[in-house]
């Protein structure tokens, strides 16, 4: 054990004084004991946050789950029936659960709500439905639209899961905004903003005075959905209850945005590239409907593979420079 931690003490050390020479150029050439003591301890905290798995932060406390939701029998055994599946489609898609958690940390959303595309997709980013529905978060065509997702002859949008997140969390602070009440916005998604506020104006005339999802004539469907999301929810808030374990995912982004610059153009050159196994790559960049990538949209590449496909970018550009400028030297010599 003590040789296990004094491993870990010189790996951290070691990192501090590698990424230090790295950035040289940036930092003063007499740096001081107490600059580097500052820097390796710095590094120290990093490693550390780095190990611990995303449930076991900030990102994922206590203090996130808002809802104070309050489950039925038939709920806690919906929850029961579904555990695994959740458990099992976190793990499938780890890729992307950092990025959605904190993207609801963010925006101040309630960590609850990252049930719901657990819920609509299980976090597939390429599911659609029978009924129109696409990707992570099963969007129709016209609401991907009204949403900013875009498409073009080689992407598209509304399968993109970082781009069709961001929609996400825009669409449900709206839907919030407008119903006042977060298991109303869970049955608007489900339903539609519409029909929830047709709901809304029967209840109303009904003379209820605060309509909320348990005194509202709500569809068998919105009803099942409501109960399904709740369900969801608590397993994420207590996975114990349910016999599992939400699984292992480390604290740090899964990938890094590349500006390609026109330099690559394929998925497959950049896993040459890089070194970065093609069908992580695929699913990073699930917005891409073929091979051929573009400049407008860049490319999501695994976090420990970025600076690879930089570095070959790089050399790309240094190479294209130097035939440019041995072109027009040639001209002028001619």
């Amino acid at each position: 054990m003590i040789r296990k931690t004094l491993f870990l003490c010189l790996s951290v050390v070691t990192t501090a004084f590698l990424s230090l020479n790295a950035c040289t150029s940036n930092v003063k050439a007499d740096v001081t004991p107490t600059e580097l003591s500052k820097i390796v301890h710095e590094q120290e905290l990093k490693h550390a946050r780095e190990q611990k798995s995303v449930w076991e932060t900030e990102l994922a406390d206590e203090s996130r789950f808002t809802l104070n939701l309050v489950l039925t029998n038939q709920e806690k055994a919906i929850a029961k029936k579904f555990a695994r599946t959740v458990t099992h489609n976190l793990k499938r898609n780890e890729l992307f659960v950092h990025y959605l958690l904190t993207a609801l940390k963010d925006n101040d959303l309630p960590l609850e709500l990252a049930a719901i595309p657990l819920l609509e997709s299980g976090l597939n980013p390429y599911a659609r439905s029978t009924g129109g529905a696409h990707g992570a978060w099963q969007y129709i065509r016209s609401t991907g639209k009204s949403l900013g997702l875009h498409r073009t002859e080689n992407y598209d949008g509304i399968y993109d899961f970082f781009a069709s997140t961001d929609a996400g969390i825009k669409y449900l602070k709206k839907l919030y905004a407008d119903l006042g009440d977060w298991e109303l916005v869970a049955v608007a998604y489900n339903q539609g903003e519409y029909g929830t506020k047709k709901a809304i104006q029967r209840a109303l005339d009904r003379g209820i005075k605060n309509p909320n999802a348990e005194n509202m004539n709500l569809s068998r469907s919105s009803k099942g959905y409501l109960m399904r999301f709740k369900a969801y929810s608590d397993v994420l808030k207590n996975p114990s209850l349910y016999g599992v374990s939400l699984p292992k995912i480390k604290n740090r982004p899964a990938f890094k945005k590349v500006e390609v610059a026109d330099r690559i153009n394929s998925l497959n050159e950049a896993a040459r590239l890089s070194g970065a196994q093609i069908d992580v790559l695929k699913k990073l960049n699930s917005g891409y409907t073929g091979d051929k990538i573009d400049a407008v949209h860049g490319i999501y590449m695994p976090i420990d593979k970025a600076a690879n496909l930089e570095k070959a970018i790089s050399s790309k550009g240094s190479v294209a420079s130097n035939t440019k400028l041995s072109n027009s030297l040639l001209i002028v010599t001619k």
